[in-house]
């Protein structure tokens, strides 16, 4: 389906709204865990959520996952080093697909399903970069430069 955009910006259409939604829904979870905002468990919560998991839980483990969450979606969010920060959070689900392979699939069970579908969407981010509408762009000089 065309919409009447050139391939060019439909691509980077395309590429702000994966980064919107990636870092868009990581963010407010890195926020919960540090400041307990959004209903998160703040970093006190989220040491009990690693030890129930079996991990570590003593600072500054607690509040340096909660920032590998939370500094990744905000850059995702800006398109500031996209490719790092989707790798970064990447690496964070896959953590959390690790922690619950033992619950299923279905992620209405606890399972591996919604980690796993965020994982593929920031490896995806992280091949294609943030595309021309990102402030990476801009700082390339490549905003708007279309071949």
């Amino acid at each position: 389906m065309h919409i009447g955009l050139p391939d060019p910006s439909r691509t980077d259409l395309g590429l702000l709204l994966l980064r919107l939604a990636t870092g868009g829904f990581l963010l407010p979870h890195g926020l919960g865990k540090l400041f307990g905002w959004f209903g998160g468990p703040q970093l006190s919560g989220f040491a009990i959520e690693l030890r129930d998991f079996g991990l570590p839980s003593a600072q500054p483990l607690p509040l340096l996952l909660a920032v590998a969450q939370t500094l990744p979606g905000l850059l995702i969010v800006m398109g500031l080093c996209t490719t790092i920060a989707a790798i970064v959070a990447a690496g964070f689900m896959v953590a959390t697909v690790v922690l619950n392979r033992r619950r299923g699939w279905f992620w209405m069970h606890g399972g591996i399903e919604y980690p796993l579908l965020w994982t593929t969407a920031l490896v995806a981010l992280a091949l294609l970069g943030g595309g021309d509408w990102s402030i990476d762009a801009l700082l390339s000089g490549q905003a708007g430069a279309t071949p």
